[in-house]
Parts: C-alpha cells; structure tokens; sequence
C-alpha cells in the first residue's frame, strides 16, 4: 500500500512539476503574486557595463537596473535564478555577491588563483528561505584531454553539477558536493559538419538541454538529457526558425521561459521573446 501511495505521490508531482512550466500558469502566477521573472541582459556601452531587465510582462520589462548602489564599477559574472549575483569590479581588484532588487550586497576576498581566470559558477544550498554560502577552494588540477578546452558562455547548472560545452563538441560536467568531473559527448554524431552549426546547452524544464541551429534549413532542435546518469538523450523538438532568422540572421537561443517561449538574442544586444507554438516574436532593441 505505501508503494503505490508513494508511486500515485510521485506522478501527482511530476504533473504538478509539468504544469509549472507552461505559459498560462506562469503569467498567472505572476499576475497572483506580484512576482515578475525575466532576465538580465548585460552590454557595454561606451566601455562600461549595462544592464537591462527584460520579461515577457510587457508592462514590466526592459528596465534599466542601477548598481549605483555598490562601491565601484562591476560586470556580472554569475548569477542565479533566485537573483543573486557575482559581480567583479571592472579594474577586477574585487568580487562582489549582490541582490540588486534589495539592493543588498557583500564585499568578498580575491580568489587566489595560479591560472587565469576562464568561467566562474555560482550555485545555492538552499531557495526557501534563500541561503548561500560564499567560499573559495582550491582543487586539484582538471587536465582535459589534448586540445580539448571549455567554451566560454555555455554553463548550465543542473542536478547540482555545472555543465560546459568544449570545442570539441563533448560536454563537461563538474559536480559541486562530490567535486568530481566526467567528459561525455553531445547527442549528434560526430562530424565535421557540426563545426559550423550553433550549438548551445540550456535549462529546459529543470533539466539538462541542448539547442542546435542549422541556419541552412532555418530549424532549431532542442534535446532534453533524459537520464543523467545514464547520460541518455532525447530529441523533443524541431522547430521552424525562418520567421526569426529573417529578421535577425545570426539569432542565438539564450534561455528558455518555459515550455514553448524561448528567449533568442543577436550578440546579446537585440532579444527576442519567441513563442514557437504560435508563432509570435517580442522584440527589444
């Protein structure tokens, strides 16, 4: 009997889960709470760093966020969902861990490092209520295989691990608690062809995904890693990019906001919100 209780638990979650990442429950909530998610869209602008907020609240997007509230110049250089940031002051004398919708931030040492400084990660213990915890560790040494490096930009967090995308079409993963990594390869084969297509790695729906353009038929697909254990991959769309890419040729996948409206950008100065089952582009220049 708890068997099946447990089991009739678990998939009345898992549907639950489901409902939390479609478009109408979003706006819903956020109309109910008086909550707004969106994204911050950092640039630079005359040699400093700006940073706009953008959501698919019409009413509520595309506002500038002050950082006069801090010490000095800083660029972003991690973040997470809950709004907290790593900022780095812009001579790069400094760290900063900051709230900006509170205003609130926190001072932090230097990292002692013997290697330039490639990506950085930022990631929670805990959402309810918000904790963190700041702490610099220096680990042993993790040698790639032979012209193999991290590419810049690709990181996702996902099951507690970061995940990088390399230049040579695998992905790295590094796991925080355990603080073990592995190398396993993406779901396409192996080819040279795969050298001029864009590919991106995301969150979509809480799980581990990867987007690839081919911009000579105009489509994008989307993989969802099914099982990561088992590092099992499923391919869950294929989707007609040409009204996109009419308009912006060299668009990118940056995020997903939920199941069917992902946010594209071109060199992170244009986004657009684009809804795939309808069809719909929202854009901000």
């Amino acid at each position: 009997m708890d068997s099946a209780r447990d089991l009739c638990r678990d998939a009345i979650y898992e549907e639950y889960n489901k409902l939390t990442y479609e478009s109408l429950f979003t706006k819903l909530h956020s109309q109910r709470t008086n909550i707004v998610s969106g994204f911050l869209i950092q640039s630079m602008i005359r040699k400093k760093y700006q940073v706009s907020f953008v959501s698919t609240d019409a009413m509520k997007t595309h506002m500038q966020i002050p950082f006069d509230f801090l010490l000095e110049h800083v660029e972003i250089v991690s973040s997470i969902n809950q709004g907290v940031l790593l900022c780095r002051a812009h001579n790069k004398s400094c760290y900063y861990m900051c709230i900006p919708s509170i205003q609130q931030w926190q001072k932090i040492p230097n990292p002692k490092t013997r290697y330039d400084t490639i990506e950085f990660g930022l990631m929670i213990e805990r959402s309810k209520p918000l904790r963190y915890k700041i702490k610099w560790k220096l680990l042993d040494e993790v040698k790639l295989p032979y012209e193999e490096s991290l590419h810049r930009m690709t990181k996702v967090s996902i099951n507690g691990s970061f995940h990088w995308l390399t230049w040579k079409g695998n992905i790295f993963a590094f796991d925080i608690k355990r603080e073990s990594h592995c190398l396993f390869p993406l779901p396409l084969p192996t080819s040279k062809d795969n050298d001029n297509k864009d590919i991106r790695l995301t969150d979509y729906k809480g799980k581990l995904a990867m987007t690839y353009i081919d911009r000579e038929r105009n489509f994008m697909e989307v993989w969802i890693m099914k099982d990561h254990d088992r590092k099992r991959w499923s391919k869950r769309h294929s989707i007609n990019i040409g009204v996109l890419t009419r308009k912006k040729p060299h668009v990118s996948p940056l995020a997903f906001c939920n199941v069917d409206v992902v946010l594209m950008g071109e060199y992170f100065h244009d986004v657009i919100f684009f809804n795939f089952k309808t069809g719909t582009l929202t854009c901000y220049d």
